[in-house]
């Protein structure tokens, strides 16, 4: 392959992305969980909500995964074109919905899948140019 991801290496590039997205898209189901469970758990009063957010730890570890997200991002973004970058994250649309759906057991529909399949095979014409 030529282009700028052999100047990390192929397998590093898309392994470590991986890693990166799999950390995202599990704090966002977290982050999800934990807002959701604070919603039940606290009062009607903002501040009871905030509190309730705010020391629940679904949220900070949601919280934590994320930040670690953004600092191999940060890295990724380093070495390699945003025009590149940017799009890889467009894989998460089918992580996020496989976790949602086992983790959280929401539904989604048929034309969620198929909208995701178009994302999907727009970030991999991206990623191949």
């Amino acid at each position: 392959m030529n282009g700028p991801i052999t100047s990390i290496g192929e397998w590093t590039f898309y392994s470590g992305f991986l890693v990166a997205l799999i950390l995202e898209h599990l704090g966002f189901i977290l982050l999800s969980k934990g807002m959701r469970q604070s919603r039940k758990d606290s009062g009607e009063a903002p501040g009871e909500r905030f509190r309730g957010t705010a020391l629940n730890p679904w949220v900070w570890s949601g919280v934590v995964l994320q930040a670690i997200y953004y600092i191999m991002l940060l890295g990724f973004l380093q070495r390699l074109p945003v025009s590149l970058v940017i799009p890889m994250t467009g894989f998460g649309y089918v992580l996020t919905a496989f976790m949602a759906r086992i983790f959280l057991k929401e539904h989604v529909s048929f034309r969620r899948w198929v909208g995701i399949l178009l994302i999907t095979s727009g970030v991999f014409l991206v990623s191949r140019s």
